[in-house]
């Protein structure tokens, strides 16, 4: 054997060496869970369109693999080069690039809780979305006017007001206000009652208008046992030709003009306005709120009862009186008035 093959075969040796120590030191680096991030975890946004190399700079720049070059070499050997999805991502605790990769592929985005309660309107719907940084409240205002744009609502619906489901959501960043307002719409049509039209229809209401009158009936009484009877009381007005005289449609003009105070006076009842109810004959145009499927069953269920009126007992319950004639209904008022003063007699006295 020559003295150059001999080195040639030294120098072969030396870099499968090398080679191996590099490719030992890759391996150990690949399998070494890892977390270079500052605080418990890194949270990283991945807009959608970004590419698999941005993706990869973005891990790395945020401290979560090591190395993008690593990441790629991983993606490409272990997941034959499957796609990173987009969204906000959560990283918590050391990670092999492996598990980095899984979390992305698989799309395990971030979920946000939003519980939208029954009766609350659009406006305050999207303070709480808006809240918790999921879209603007602006494109969330925006969309609120167009309610062709998703699929199921009432025909004649003015706006998306009384037709964002209450639940509680779990919704991604990435869905943006679009999907997040199609999620609640969508949550809505699945909360209607059985043959809730045709049952609509019978009662001489249109679907628009019995939605509607679910609102009201929402915003006027949270007991229960009451919802039929309130929606009696308010079918038995139209079938009478009364003004529904509903408080809650008239604030509900007022926020609408921006006067709203806290408080309903004798003027804010006269607002002139499509929705305020004490001026307006009949339903307002849409809902004044977002009913719950409580009470979207009562407006097309009412009780069978003459009443006409309900006022307040007055005593913190939440419940009402109900009465068929005026005078009766003026007694209960004066009842109301009485139960209100002893409270605030009682509340007020030196303990």
């Amino acid at each position: 054997m020559s003295g150059s093959f001999r080195r040639w075969v030294r120098g072969l040796a030396a870099l499968a060496a090398v080679a191996a120590i590099a490719f030992a030191a890759g391996l150990l680096l690949v399998r070494n869970p890892y977390r270079g991030y500052a605080g418990e975890a890194a949270v990283v946004e991945i807009p959608s369109g970004t590419s698999t190399r941005a993706i990869l700079e973005t891990l790395e720049r945020e401290r979560v693999v090591r190395s993008r070059h690593l990441a790629y070499g991983v993606l490409r050997l272990a997941f034959r080069g499957r796609s990173l999805k987009a969204g906000e991502y959560r990283f918590e605790g050391p990670k092999t690039i492996e598990e980095v990769l899984r979390i992305l592929i698989e799309g395990k985005v971030v979920t946000h809780r939003v519980t939208i309660p029954e009766g609350l309107t659009a406006d305050e719907i999207f303070d709480l979305v808006a809240g918790r940084g999921l879209a603007p409240k602006a494109v969330l205002q925006a969309l609120f006017g167009r309610p062709g744009d998703f699929d199921g609502l009432p025909a004649g619906a003015p706006s998306l007001e009384g037709f964002l489901g209450p639940d509680t959501y779990f919704f991604t960043r990435s869905q943006g206000a679009q999907g997040i307002l199609a999620t609640l719409v969508g949550s809505f049509r699945r909360s209607l009652p059985d043959r809730f039209e045709e049952r609509a229809r019978a009662l001489g209401l249109t679907p628009l208008s019995a939605v509607t009158l679910a609102s009201l009936v929402e915003k006027e009484t949270a007991v229960a046992a009451e919802r039929g009877r309130v929606s009696a009381v308010y079918h038995n007005r139209l079938k009478a030709g009364m003004p529904l005289q509903c408080d809650p449609t008239a604030i509900y003009a007022l926020r609408r003009k921006g006067l709203w105070t806290g408080s309903l006076t004798h003027e804010g009842l006269a607002v002139d306005d499509p929705y305020n109810t004490y001026v307006s004959g009949g339903l307002p145009p849409g809902p004044i709120a977002s009913p719950g499927a409580a009470a979207l069953e009562a407006a097309v269920a009412p009780e069978d009862v003459p009443f006409l009126y309900f006022v307040a007992v007055g005593d913190g319950s939440g419940e009402h009186r109900f009465a068929v004639s005026y005078e009766e209904h003026l007694a209960n008022v004066a009842r109301f008035r009485r139960t209100r003063a002893a409270q605030e007699t009682t509340l007020g006295a030196p303990r």
